[in-house]
């Protein structure tokens, strides 16, 4: 038991210091010089990234936005973008989930009630 022990003890230390590899970058601009921020992220049985956040164009309040990329390149497979029913209030992302059937859940909430 010992060595298995003083083994791993050896080893962790090495593994913490590991640099990661960089495979790919993707930007994101909305629009409207805004801020977009990404705030969930899951991957799927293959290994691609599905992440959301919240993106403003400038004109209509910031929405939610879904994408889902390429493990291997980090292209677009998809996006879907989920406006407030008002077009002006704010929408915000809280949650990506899947459900039984291999469907994403996207939680979100929406920040206030427009005038328009």
């Amino acid at each position: 038991m010992r060595r298995v022990f003083l083994l791993l003890g050896l080893v962790l230390p090495v593994l913490a210091f590991a640099q990661p590899d960089q495979d790919w970058v993707i930007n994101y601009d909305g629009g409207g010089n805004y801020v977009d921020s990404a705030t969930q992220a899951i991957t799927d049985a293959e290994g691609n990234l599905i992440y959301g956040g919240t993106s403003h164009d400038g004109s209509a309040g910031s929405d939610i936005i879904v994408f889902k990329l390429d493990r291997d390149d980090g292209s677009v497979i998809w996006e879907a973008q989920m406006s407030a029913y008002d077009h002006v209030s704010d929408m915000a992302l809280d949650g990506l989930a899947w459900d039984g059937f291999g469907n994403i859940i996207v939680a979100g909430r929406l920040l206030g009630c427009g005038t328009g």
